[in-house]
């Protein structure tokens, strides 16, 4: 039975304290040649708590009803009424990068994804100016791809999981892995650009027992006759490698990835060892699909449009204290059309996509508390600390969908959501889901692509504390991690060999403080990322931004001006202050130019707007 059609109604959050503050493609071939891996397990210390780590995909901003959103989602807000809630949290803006930075704390393009593989790859094909420096006729081509670009995660680093067990804690992750590809020329054998890369598989990279889509997005039910062209991915349990079809008939991503992690740590539970779990859900990437009954309880929740739900939004934002640092919401970006130039045809659609969405978010809440309350079940919940994330801003691109033989996609209104579609719900609702900020994922130089919300329970942790809008990395959470663990940081070696050292910073004891966080980094400190020709650096109150707008044509990067906002009031990026102060201009681009030097970024001829 779906637990929220018994809700009453009623916001979670009126029980807060208002603080005074190109993705998936097609898979590859099966790779068959087996590898094992030993693991040191040390014994541990039954003191330290477990880790679990929640991971939405491409989930935005405001789509939680913990951070303003109509969609239900009571047990992630249950965990912020329990922990804290932080409102300044920044990922890469696409996934795999986020993911890499997130498993080694180092720059993803030091981390190996310096762009995610699939499209380095589709670059090279393409091999046109506009994909310059890719191509033959460029720079690189697939036999001299630089070091911190070829898809998989880099040898030069220690991972979460490795460190986690060297130390003693046993290792599970579901969900999606996306780290694991080597950019290849097609040949006779292999028709797309991509294979897999087997070492760089999460057994491989130190997770115990793994359950994990290899692909960046496929589709949440098994395959359907005939297959969409999301329905050609591949999986790996532990160092077995497998297709989609698989999988069980009765597949369901979510409920199916909960089971396998709850039955992993139950499978040593009471070895007096903490564990590491890791849920990479795929939740709510494109396919937009849900069990029916999830859908049908979203019904007429978006006839409003998109106009109406994101003021919604952002006014119980305002209510709720989330902000601070927004004194004017980001202007509307804007995709295709206004709600009320649509024909009551494409209303139809649009509302049904979001329906379906918010089914898919509705979905994962109620998985995520399952496995909340299965913690407390096995009396592991209070010594467990507990983090909720996205991997990026919310997806306002269309589903891909290459053209493969004897696949099929039935797109129509009443197949919408079951298996055989394939729909996303476009730039205008992520739009919703981005608010307050300004774009969405891919857009590297806009908080809406980099924002994710952040929320964090403490071991033994039994009421909230008060939200902070001080500015976090995904690259701070495995310092803070391993600081939760006893566990040193990494030098420039790891047994022995040269790793890159991570560069995140530790914001446990801020945690732990009962009173909200003002900083983590210093004013000093430069925070920076590129993807694409897209890019932003941070330092104190000074964002620089190179971004190009929401658009259909090709932007090159050389004519997309930077842009400078004063964040700790505009997060909002409505206001460009770079004539106003050409000094701390001129400063932003020179730190940012070192960026890109300590980081070996391959810059790019155009900037990511969009596709």
């Amino acid at each position: 039975m779906i637990d929220y059609l018994q809700n009453t109604g009623k916001h979670a959050l009126l029980k807060f304290k208002v603080p005074h503050l190109r993705l998936g493609l097609v898979a590859v071939s099966l790779l068959t040649t087996s590898v094992a891996i030993q693991a040191e397990t040390p014994v541990s210390s039954p003191s330290r708590p477990n880790i679990l780590l929640i991971m939405a995909d491409d989930l935005g901003y405001s789509d939680l009803s913990a951070f303003g959103s109509e969609i239900n989602t009571p047990n992630i807000d249950a965990l912020a009424e329990q922990g804290r809630i932080l409102t300044n949290f920044h990922t890469a803006a696409v996934c795999s990068p986020t993911r890499a930075s997130l498993m080694t704390g180092v720059d993803h393009h030091l981390a190996g994804i310096g762009n995610m593989g699939e499209v380095v790859g589709l670059n090279i094909i393409q091999n046109k100016p506009i994909n310059a420096p890719w191509g033959k006729s460029n720079t690189y081509d697939f036999d001299n791809i630089p070091e911190g670009y070829r898809g998989h995660l880099s040898e030069k680093t220690a991972s979460m999981p490795e460190l986690l067990s060297d130390a003693g804690y046993h290792t599970y992750m579901v969900g999606k892995w996306h780290l694991a590809y080597d950019i290849k020329a097609p040949d006779q054998d292999n028709k797309i650009w991509y294979r897999i890369n087997r070492q760089a598989l999460p057994f491989a990279r130190g997770f115990e027992r793994s359950f994990t889509l290899i692909n960046g997005g496929g589709s949440h039910f098994a395959p359907s006759t005939p297959p969409t062209p999301l329905d050609i991915t591949m999986y790996a349990e532990d160092d077995r490698v497998f297709s989609a079809k698989m999988l069980p008939k009765d597949f369901y991503s979510t409920e199916f990835y909960t089971n396998k992690l709850m039955g992993y740590i139950d499978a040593s539970h009471g070895d007096g060892k903490p564990f590491f779990a890791y849920a990479a859900y795929t939740a709510p990437h494109w396919p937009l699909q849900a069990p029916q009954a999830d859908i049908d309880a979203q019904k007429g929740r978006y006839d409003e449009g998109y106009e109406a739900i994101r003021e919604k939004r952002i006014a119980r934002m305002k209510s709720l204290g989330l902000m601070t640092t927004v004194d004017h919401v980001a202007n509307e970006s804007v995709g295709p059309k206004h709600w009320n130039a649509l024909s009551s045809e494409e209303k139809s659609i649009e509302t049904k996509s979001m329906e379906i969405y918010a089914a898919m978010v509705s979905n994962l809440d109620r998985h995520i508390g399952r496995l909340v309350s299965h913690l407390k079940d096995i009396g592991e919940y209070d010594n467990t600390l507990i983090v909720f994330m996205s991997d990026n801003g919310a997806e306002g691109a269309s589903a891909y969908l290459p053209n493969i033989p004897n696949t099929a996609v039935d797109n129509s209104l009443e197949n919408m959501g079951k298996p055989g579609s394939a729909v996303a719900y476009g730039p205008r609702w992520a739009e919703v889901s981005a608010a307050p900020f300004r774009l969405f994922k891919g857009f590297t130089g806009a908080e809406g692509g980099t924002s994710s919300p952040l929320i964090i329970k403490l071991p033994g942790q039994q009421e909230s504390r008060p939200m902070s809008s001080a500015r976090m990395q995904v690259t701070d959470i495995l310092p803070t991690f391993l600081d939760a663990a006893g566990v040193n940081m990494p030098g420039d070696r790891y047994k022995g060999k040269s790793i890159y050292t991570p560069t995140g910073a530790s914001f446990l004891s801020a945690l732990q403080q009962p009173d909200a966080i003002d900083q983590v980094h210093s004013d000093d400190t430069v925070l920076a990322d590129e993807l694409m020709g897209a890019s932003y650096l941070v330092r104190g109150k000074w964002k620089l931004s190179q971004q190009a707008p929401l658009g259909n044509s090709p932007v090159f990067t050389k004519d997309v001006p930077f842009a400078l906002y004063d964040i700790s009031k505009d997060r909002g990026e409505t206001k460009d202050l770079s004539a106003q102060y050409p000094k701390v201009l001129a400063e932003m681009k020179a730190a940012f130019g070192e960026y890109i030097r300590q980081n070996h970024v391959v810059e790019h001829a155009a900037s990511y707007n969009g596709r």
